[in-house]
């Protein structure tokens, strides 16, 4: 079920899950922003993940930045598309004799799969799985992802984008109150630019990705409470060799806003000024790439993510195209 702006690139994505890699690169290239306050930091710190590094590749002097480690990222792409599949109806499933079956035909099968979680909990068989890979399961061995990123890190130096906030607790009979914690915040309007490529994807694997970046608003700790992020599509790439790191990117934007006056420590920054400049930095990034490169940006890109907006939309249209890549990672055999 190919999209349709999505068909003259059919020959970027493989028509079948590989075996074997065939280096199809399909990169998704944005900038993710903060819409409120969010904490980045691994489980249990109180101090968000920061560190040191070149400012810009040619404005090198050393910046302290805020990290965002891959698994930040994409846990929580992984449960909006989770969260999907469950809404959709694909759990529970089973396997019998090359076909895939669902609801109560499926419950009726000894090997038939309830659900599928993080971390301990994943089926290994369901699109998620295929797509982001698992860690060594017994009896199932373990997957290589086909989806990469890496950590990402905010453009704009982690002393002029934190806030340390203070929270109260009240005592109503003492009329008293004091101090119960104090967090490291990460101020809403910052911008972290990001990669993520898919490797060997057929087309609606491709989509199914996408639609997740779409979808999901929620990151760091405390995503209930705050963490409240949108993500910005700038480009799609089709390439038969990976792009560039997400501190290249991120350095090279840095680069080109210094070199157009901004002062990044006295002002803010917006998207209309990260989206003015991306054009040319992805331009410069990939000027000596080794190997080919296809584009889409501007209406091509607009069409693509409005068709993909589309299908998430239509209930009927979404159960069928996940049902039905759902067939095709079911039945996936090594």
């Amino acid at each position: 079920m190919t999209l349709k702006t999505l068909q003259p690139y059919q020959q970027y994505f493989v028509p079948a899950i590989p075996r074997t890699p065939t280096n199809r690169y399909a990169s998704i290239i944005l900038l993710r922003e903060t819409k409120s306050y969010a904490i980045f930091t691994t489980e249990g710190g109180e101090q968000q993940d920061v560190e040191q590094v070149p400012a810009g590749l040619t404005h090198a002097e050393p910046a302290t930045r805020l990290v965002m480690f891959k698994r930040k990222q994409v846990a929580p792409e992984r449960r909006t598309g989770k969260a999907l599949l469950r809404q959709y109806g694909i759990f529970p499933y089973a396997l019998k004799d090359g076909k895939v079956l669902y609801g109560d035909e499926a419950l009726r099968e000894k090997n038939h799969y309830d659900d599928c979680y993080l971390t301990e909990g994943l089926c290994t068989h369901c699109p998620d799985c295929l797509i982001y890979g698992y860690a060594a399961i017994e009896g199932e061995g373990a997957r290589r992802a086909r989806l990469m990123t890496d950590t990402c890190f905010t453009i704009r130096p982690y002393e002029i984008i934190q806030k340390q906030v203070k929270f109260n607790v009240i005592d109503e009979a003492a009329h008293t109150s004091g101090t119960i914690t104090e967090y490291d915040y990460t101020t809403p309007g910052v911008f972290l630019p990001a990669v993520e490529t898919g490797v060997d994807l057929t087309a609606d694997e491709f989509t199914y990705v996408l639609g997740n970046v779409l979808r999901t608003t929620r990151y760091g700790k405390e995503g209930s409470r705050q963490g409240f992020l949108r993500n910005h599509i700038l480009a799609i790439a089709f390439s038969d060799v990976e792009l560039f790191a997400n501190l290249e990117f991120t350095q090279a934007l840095y680069d080109a806003l210094v070199d157009a006056g901004k002062d990044l420590a006295a002002e803010g920054l917006t998207l209309a000024d990260l989206q003015a400049h991306a054009p040319a930095v992805i331009e410069h990034l990939t000027a000596g790439l080794a190997g080919r490169l296809t584009l889409v940006t501007d209406k091509e890109l607009e069409a693509i993510l409005d068709d993909v907006r589309a299908l998430n939309r239509d209930e009927e249209q979404l159960r069928r195209f996940l049902k039905g890549l759902n067939d095709e990672s079911a039945s996936f055999t090594v």
